[in-house]
């Protein structure tokens, strides 16, 4: 650990900027282009599965939307 965060490689950086910026909603192909992959396939290869939480998520709070309850007075 140093300066209390804890060791990666500098390359891990990279993952961990497209795992956030899929999961704030920027689009793949913007990524893509970010990261300097040759195309928008090999970003979806290597990051898809924070696609697939950041889309289960998507899906759970739009459920919601559909299964909540009225507040009370509505």
């Amino acid at each position: 650990m140093i300066n209390g965060f804890r060791y990666i490689w500098f390359h891990d950086l990279r993952h961990t900027s497209a795992t956030i910026l899929i999961n704030q909603g920027v689009h793949a192909k913007i990524i893509s282009e970010r990261l300097g992959n040759g195309s928008i396939t090999t970003t979806m290869n290597i990051h898809g599965h924070a696609l697939r939480t950041a889309d289960k998520a998507a899906a759970d709070k739009f459920e919601s939307f559909f299964t909540s309850k009225p507040a009370q007075g509505q």
